[in-house]
């Protein structure tokens, strides 16, 4: 069971990064571009099982739209000769990367799509609000489940506010969905896929820029 919820969470994280060419428009966050988003800003994912090495950079930011790449270390063959089926991903030996193109700014996240930006986060939400996008035959959703009023979540050795969005729709087998957890200061702080077994994994996110 570990081995298959290794796989799972690998095969949803490369999944969940996944974006292709920019799209027209700017997206719907305004606000200034943020330093999370800069040419050179790295981070670290620590507390997934079975990934280890697991990190990312800015490569490049072009109009206002960052690429960030991932970069993982893949020791089991069977994960790898899977990875290599999915579009986009380069596969080095052991070494796994992958590119996605967000819209950062101080007021939060968007994803970048060929049919369009979805907003991961807007720091001003309120509980309840939602943000769609239809992708082929399904329509991707993500919905503010939580808004921290006080400091709650313990997260680089101190306790901070969170926002915390649930996204639907990506119809990944075994995935049930997958929670996002952003903080308005340091961005995307957590994130944990559940699976269809009704089990979980996830792990904490380090930005070394921040807002």
């Amino acid at each position: 069971m570990k081995k298959l919820q290794t796989l799972l969470l690998l095969s949803t994280i490369i999944l969940v990064t996944a974006s292709c060419e920019k799209s027209d428009g700017s997206g719907e966050l305004g606000g200034s571009q943020s330093p999370i988003g800069e040419v050179g800003n790295t981070f670290q994912i620590s507390s997934i099982a079975g990934l280890p090495g697991l990190s990312a950079e800015v490569t490049d930011l072009t109009d206002g739209v960052s690429t960030v790449t991932y970069t993982t270390t893949v020791n089991n063959q069977t994960y790898i000769d899977m990875i290599q089926s999915l579009t986009g991903v380069s596969v080095s030996g052991s070494n796994v990367q992958r590119e996605s193109k967000y819209i950062i700014t101080s007021n939060g996240i968007a994803s970048v799509y060929p049919e369009g930006n979805l907003i991961l986060v807007d720091y001003g939400a309120k509980v309840g609000d939602v943000y769609t996008l239809k992708r082929g035959s399904t329509t991707m959703k993500r919905e503010v489940e939580a808004v921290s009023s006080e400091d709650d979540f313990y997260w680089g050795g101190m306790l901070i506010k969170t926002i915390d969005v649930k996204e639907t729709g990506r119809n990944i087998p075994g995935v049930s969905h997958i929670v996002f957890r952003f903080n308005h200061k340091f961005g995307l702080v957590n994130l944990v896929v559940y699976f269809e077994d009704g089990t979980y994994q996830g792990g904490l996110i380090y930005s070394a820029n921040n807002n």
